[in-house]
């Protein structure tokens, strides 16, 4: 349940946040890099998550339409601050962990959030 908290909390931070300066939160129109270089996440809508390689081709693509359709609050997206490793916050469900496995295929997997994400609500 404390997660669920902590989810609530880092939504309504990226819904209030008007100034972009050291906001790690990926938004329609503002992409992130990973903390190696070698990724950028998108936010294709409030609900649409896409992860490219540096020469913009497609690794991950999910949509949270399902999560969303009933609410306006969109989802939260970030990466860990030193690992290629991407949190989806659903708002009013759950978080998943976005990440490239020992095959290198990058897929979607429940998890709790770490302490590093839960800190930045």
């Amino acid at each position: 349940m404390r997660a669920l908290a902590v989810l609530a909390a880092l939504v309504l931070l990226l819904g209030g946040c008007g100034d972009d300066s050291g906001d790690r939160f990926v938004r329609p129109g503002a992409p992130k890099n990973s903390p190696s270089g070698k990724f950028v996440a998108h936010a294709e809508s409030a609900s649409e998550v896409r992860v490219t390689d540096r020469n913009g081709g497609d690794v991950f693509r999910k949509s949270y339409e399902y999560a969303t359709s009933s609410r306006a609050d969109g989802i939260g997206v970030v990466w860990l601050e030193k690992k290629d490793q991407l949190w989806v916050l659903v708002p009013g469900d759950t978080s998943e962990r976005v990440e490239a496995g020992p095959d290198g295929v990058w897929t979607a997997v429940e998890a709790e959030l770490p302490g590093e994400i839960t800190r930045l609500g």
